[in-house]
C-alpha cells in the first residue's frame, strides 16, 4: 500500500475511513478512476462467496464550501470495517479483499 491509497496495475487499495465504513462504500480517488469501468457504468464486484452488481457513483460535495463544490467517487459496499485495509483486484474481473 502507497500511503493512504494506492494502485499497481491491477490493484486499487486503501485504508476505510469511518464515514467509508459507516455510510457502505470505498471511496475512489479522482486520480484512479481510469482503473474502474466509467462513473456510472454496471459491473460485478466478487468479495468472498459474494458477487454484486456495483458501479462508480459521483456524489455532489461542499466540503471545501459552497464556492468550491466538487464530486467524490464511490462504489457502495456495504460491511467494510473502520481501519481495514482494502484492496480492489482487477484481472478479467473485478475482486474486493477485506483485512485487519
Amino acid at each position: 500500500m502507497v500511503g493512504e491509497s494506492g494502485i499497481g496495475p491491477r490493484l486499487y487499495t486503501r485504508k476505510v475511513s469511518a464515514q467509508e465504513a459507516r455510510e457502505g462504500y470505498v471511496l475512489v480517488l479522482k486520480d484512479k478512476l481510469s482503473f474502474f469501468p466509467p462513473v456510472g457504468s454496471p459491473f460485478r464486484m466478487k468479495h468472498g462467496s459474494t458477487t454484486r452488481k456495483v458501479k462508480v457513483e459521483a456524489i455532489p460535495c461542499t466540503c471545501r464550501g459552497p464556492e468550491k463544490r466538487h464530486e467524490h467517487y464511490v462504489v457502495r459496499w456495504s460491511g467494510l470495517k473502520e481501519g481495514q485495509a482494502v484492496t480492489v483486484r482487477k484481472d478479467g474481473s473485478y475482486v474486493l479483499s477485506a483485512s485487519g
